[in-house]
């Protein structure tokens, strides 16, 4: 598949078609498909399934793509690491190698590892919109938000259609202190995948930490059809702020 090719469909403008063929490795990294998952499995970076959006449509066959998704799956991450790295050796210039190497990495919270990886492919192949979410949320794991920040907004001018992006940029404002700069990207997320639950229960909480309560309860409105147990918990913390 040609480096062109490879990236109209990363930045295809159909969020939902992305948001429908994604919930397969939505499913692949928390291993199951079962009831919705809660706030806390969410904030372990091992069970967050929004960084492997970024393993879609890479490999060089349906073969190899699915060697991918069952290493994903399993959480085999040095066996996913030592795929990357063979198949680098075959085709150094295809960058899709260097992205699933990073995240491996990103996987074993190697995030120094991770960044020198993603570090490499956007440079090489700068409109890889999911090597950049990577790298942004490589850095805000590693303890750099405002870097992180920088990274992802530069990432949504390439892929302004990207939930993950516009989310992956909130969690970087609020990691840094940034909430009225959180609430606008949580809500882009929305905007662009009304059905991420996830990305309504950050942006009500944010809205909650700031006391803006009117807008608070429109977004638990909207998450409550969602996920119950998540709009339980925003719930909570909306009731919390008003003590």
């Amino acid at each position: 598949m040609s480096s062109s090719r490879r990236t109209s469909i990363r930045t295809r403008s159909d969020s939902r078609s992305r948001f429908l063929a994604a919930a397969l490795a939505v499913c692949i990294s928390v291993s199951g498909c079962g009831g919705p998952a809660s706030a806390p499995e969410y904030e372990n970076p091992l069970l967050d399934p929004l960084p492997a959006f970024a393993l879609i449509g890479r490999g060089n066959s349906s073969e190899q793509r699915q060697q991918i998704a069952e290493l994903n799956r399993k959480q085999d991450w040095e066996g996913l690491l030592g795929l990357a790295d063979e198949q680098q050796r075959r085709d150094p210039e295809n960058s899709d190698w260097g992205v699933i190497a990073g995240y491996a990495r990103l996987r074993q919270r190697d995030y120094a590892k991770a960044l020198a990886a993603l570090s490499r492919v956007t440079q090489r192949n700068p409109e890889d919109v999911g090597a950049w979410n990577l790298l942004g949320e490589s850095q805000r794991l590693s303890g750099q938000p405002g870097r992180a920040a920088q990274t992802l907004q530069y990432a949504s001018t390439i892929g302004p259609s990207s939930f993950v992006t516009f989310f992956f940029l909130g969690e970087a404002h609020r990691d840094a202190g940034q909430l009225d700069r959180a609430i606008p990207a949580y809500r882009e997320a929305v905007r662009l995948e009304p059905a991420f639950a996830l990305g309504w229960f950050e942006l009500g909480s944010a809205q909650a930490r700031i006391g803006d309560r009117r807008d608070a309860a429109a977004s638990l409105e909207q998450l409550q059809r969602l996920d119950p147990r998540l709009a339980a918990d925003l719930k909570g913390r909306i009731q919390a702020g008003r003590k």
